[in-house]
């Protein structure tokens, strides 16, 4: 069937097509029995009806619903019906980076608020033997400005096997965004993944791509015998330092990046700005306490505390052995850490998110069953499993970004 539009698939009815790529198009579709849009992605049918796909498939799949990050699109669920394979995956009505790209040049906070949490995605999606492949901003969705989720897990490569869902010598990815070694038909690792996000951010920061040619053919051509003109020739705002990150991370041979995510984004983390802008709340929202303590702010009495990152509040942890975090209930007694007035709602925070215990060898994280999850940089916080906390730690409770500060 080439038109779902109006059909039932499992439980899903079908509405309209908000997508369409060379293996599969996507669909808005409605779940009656829990009331909510979601977006189906159907194979096509050529894909989906050999056994070997098949197989490969399902296994692939498997991979990319296990991953759980506040940055990574949730898979819903899988099937198959009617001779065809289908995903069903998170619906996000902010569309795509793609769809909000200009060709206006970024300013580097408003790129960082994009790419260090795409990049910490991809970091965790790496821990657990997965490389994308297509890092591209049509793969990243907008749930608010400035949460971005990874999407598009489905030209995946599971490190250590021989085989994924695409035939040897079969390039994958879209040729814009191709690294070297893929456009070469090369064996890849997770450092294709550097350069695809570096990519991105080499995009955001001047409105251009950093190779332009007449045809996708000339364009992989370039990127194997050239080197990507400096964004600085574009965009005088972006700093030296910054350049020299960008240009480390295109280098044609993966050798020559950054040997992994985590030190791709370290070196932008170091970088003045990397902390992004405060997204100003709502009409909705309650609006930020005025009396907000700058990490710059000479003679401060400090101990253990928490610092929103994009506006550098400081939350000063209470002298208790356990600190619960989450957001403010009217029916409930408060947390002792209210993330609700920084905007902590919108960020996806549960009302009982995590807590900190304090005990003689240091601090202690545990998730308290939250809804989007607690993080201790980029790795996943199990209920009931407390994980030790370090001074500089970044901790994510849903999308909201902390770092801990011991003393």
């Amino acid at each position: 069937m080439s038109n779902w539009i109006g059909q039932t698939i499992g439980s899903y009815q079908i509405a309209e097509e908000i997508g369409q790529g060379g293996m599969a198009t996507v669909y808005r579709a409605y779940q009656h029995q829990l009331e909510r849009w979601v977006a189906i992605k159907i194979m096509q049918a050529t894909e989906a009806s050999g056994k070997s796909f098949l197989t490969r498939f399902r296994r692939e799949a498997k991979a990319i619903a296990a991953l759980r990050h506040p940055n990574i699109l949730t898979i819903y669920d899988y099937g198959e019906e009617q001779g065809i394979a289908y995903f069903v995956i998170e619906y996000v009505a902010g569309g795509t980076l793609k769809d909000h790209l200009t060709g206006q040049p970024k300013a580097w906070p408003d790129a960082a608020t994009l790419i260090l949490p795409v990049g910490r995605a991809l970091a965790y999606a790496h821990s657990q033997g997965v490389v994308h492949r297509d890092v591209k901003p049509a793969n990243i969705l907008l749930a608010r400005p400035d949460w971005p989720l990874l999407a598009d897990f489905g030209l995946i490569k599971l490190v250590g096997r021989k085989r994924g869902i695409t035939q040897p010598g079969v390039s994958i990815g879209t040729p814009a965004y191709f690294s070297p070694e893929q456009a070469a038909g090369d064996d890849i690792d997770h450092r294709t993944d550097i350069y695809g996000l570096a990519i991105v951010l080499y995009e955001l920061l001047t409105g251009r791509l950093p190779f332009e040619a007449s045809s996708p053919i000339e364009m992989m051509l370039r990127r194997l015998r050239e080197d990507p003109i400096p964004p600085r020739q574009f965009n005088s705002r972006i700093t030296p330092q910054l350049e020299a990150v960008i240009m480390r991370a295109l280098s044609r041979e993966p050798e020559a990046r950054q040997s992994t995510m985590e030190a791709l984004l370290h070196d932008l983390s170091r970088l003045p700005g990397a902390t992004g802008r405060a997204v100003m709340p709502s009409a909705h929202e309650t609006p930020l306490p005025t009396a907000t303590t700058r990490l710059d702010a000479p003679g401060i009495a400090i101990g253990p505390r928490l610092v929103v990152m994009g506006t550098g509040a400081m939350i000063s942890l209470p002298h208790k052995d356990e600190v619960t975090i989450g957001r403010g209930d009217p029916h409930v007694a408060p947390p002792d850490v209210d993330l609700g007035p920084y905007g902590g709602g919108q960020a996806g925070v549960s009302r009982c998110h995590a807590r900190m215990l304090r005990r003689s060898e240091g601090f202690l994280l545990d998730d308290l069953n939250s809804t989007n999850g607690t993080f201790i940089n980029s790795v996943p916080v199990t209920p009931g499993q407390p994980v030790r906390v370090r001074g500089g730690d970044v901790i994510l409770c849903g999308q909201f970004s902390l770092v801990f500060y011991e003393a």
